[in-house]
């Protein structure tokens, strides 16, 4: 008996192989043929997605930045127009969610605190945004402020000052606790609040408004004795 050589054995498995893949194919061509045109095609559909996703990004943020400066320079109603241009045609851009944050501060600047409280809510419904997901609560906060919902303000208010990593912004979020605090009577939450401010804060001008409150809260509690 002939013995076969490992290479040889390899060969003709290779060949084999071939002959089967022959084979399937003059039996399913169609199928085949499809298959080839389906890949092709979820490719073409993968790299005009990609292209046309990136040119979205691109457009919405010039948009995004020239709608910020007109807000900056206050021009209202034109930011307004550019902030819902993108949320009406850019669903899915990182400036979809801005430029509804923008959109709920207009409304707050405005005075129409519901569509604000709406707007502020939908941007924090739709994720974590660590720029501006703190500044959102704290934007509901304000609104139920105004509106006399000081519950629910100062439920915002800690929420928001929980998620500020900025010591600036999260002391600001305090300074307004603390004054809620002490329209409620609330002396030990308010006085806590202003301890904390003093151990992260270092602005001279937040600092003399929790000294202000600290005086205010130990004379109420004076008279309270």
């Amino acid at each position: 008996m002939a013995k076969h050589r490992r290479k040889d054995l390899k060969h003709d498995e290779f060949k084999e192989t071939i002959e089967n893949i022959v084979i399937f194919y003059e039996h399913h061509k169609k199928t085949v043929l499809w298959i080839v045109i389906g890949l092709a095609a979820l490719l073409i559909f993968f790299f005009v997605y990609r292209n046309n996703k990136q040119i979205k990004i691109a457009e919405s943020r010039e948009m995004y930045n020239m709608a910020v400066i007109l807000y900056g320079n206050g021009n209202l109603s034109q930011a307004r127009g550019g902030f819902q241009t993108i949320v009406n045609n850019y669903w899915g851009t990182p400036f979809f969610n801005r430029s509804l944050f923008m959109l709920a501060n207009i409304s707050y600047k405005e005075g129409n605190l519901d569509d604000a409280l709406d707007k502020f809510q939908s941007f924090v419904n739709r994720g974590y945004d660590e720029l501006f997901t703190p500044s959102a609560y704290q934007g509901m906060a304000q609104c139920y402020e105004q509106k006399g919902e000081l519950s629910k303000a100062i439920e915002n208010y800690e929420i928001a000052a929980d998620k500020f990593e900025d010591n600036y912004a999260r002391a600001e979020c305090l300074l307004s606790l603390a004054r809620l605090y002490l329209s409620r009577q609330e002396m030990n939450k308010a006085e806590a609040v202003l301890e904390e401010i003093f151990e992260i804060s270092e602005d001279v001008k937040i600092l003399e408004k929790a000294e202000n409150k600290s005086k205010l809260v130990q004379l109420q509690k004076e008279f309270n004795e």
